[in-house]
């Protein structure tokens, strides 16, 4: 015996089949329901509970009246604690973030780079931007910004240092992936990659 279902039943479960997903993704997204699976796919360590990022006391290029809120709003934002100094290990990761940007191809417009530094000469910090003219500089002399990072970093590593650290923004402001010191930025490309291929967050403007 076949079961033999109305146009408008029909039409309700295949309504349902598409949309029942999509509300459960959302409210794993927000928190609404609480599942961590056993292993995931993300090769940065997920931020949990994202945590919402402050440009409070931040200057953008050393310019005190600069918002970074406004320049970085509706993007992906790859940050990265500069250590100071920043020696030839350093400028090898800041390399490599550059790789990550030029490797994203059509996606590149997605996506912001920034670094946050606090060395004592200006020409120190331009040699950094000279590695890639598309590098913000973030400055944070009150150091506000500095200690999100370093109580983030020691979320999952009591000691974890912030410095040499990078950290992903999502275009709401969030916090919410970290790839510690000695990291493969090759891990931050795949990320990147699957977060821009299925993520519309910045594209809801």
């Amino acid at each position: 015996m076949k079961l033999r279902l109305s146009p408008r039943v029909a039409l309700v479960v295949i309504a349902t089949m598409f949309i029942l997903p999509l509300v459960l993704a959302w409210l794993m997204y927000t928190g609404t329901i609480d599942y961590q699976p056993g292993s995931t796919r993300n090769l940065g360590r997920l931020v949990q509970p994202p945590h919402p990022l402050s440009w409070d006391g931040v200057y953008l290029d050393g310019a005190t009246d600069s918002n970074p809120a406004e320049v970085f709003a509706e993007h992906w934002l790859v940050l990265h604690a500069v250590p100071n100094p920043c020696t030839d290990a350093c400028l090898r990761v800041i390399a490599g973030l550059r790789q990550v940007h030029l490797a994203s191809g059509r996606q590149q417009s997605r996506i912001h780079l920034a670094l946050l530094h606090d060395l004592p000469a200006s020409d120190a910090a331009r040699s950094l931007q000279e590695i890639y003219l598309n590098f913000r500089l973030l400055e944070n002399p009150d150091g506000a910004l500095w200690g999100t990072l370093q109580s983030i970093a020691e979320q999952g590593q009591q000691g974890a240092p912030a410095r040499g650290s990078t950290y992903l923004i999502d275009p709401l402001g969030n916090i919410m992936m970290l790839y510690t010191v000695g990291y493969d930025p090759n891990d931050l490309k795949s990320d990147l990659k699957r977060l821009l291929t299925w993520s519309k967050l910045d594209e809801q403007s």
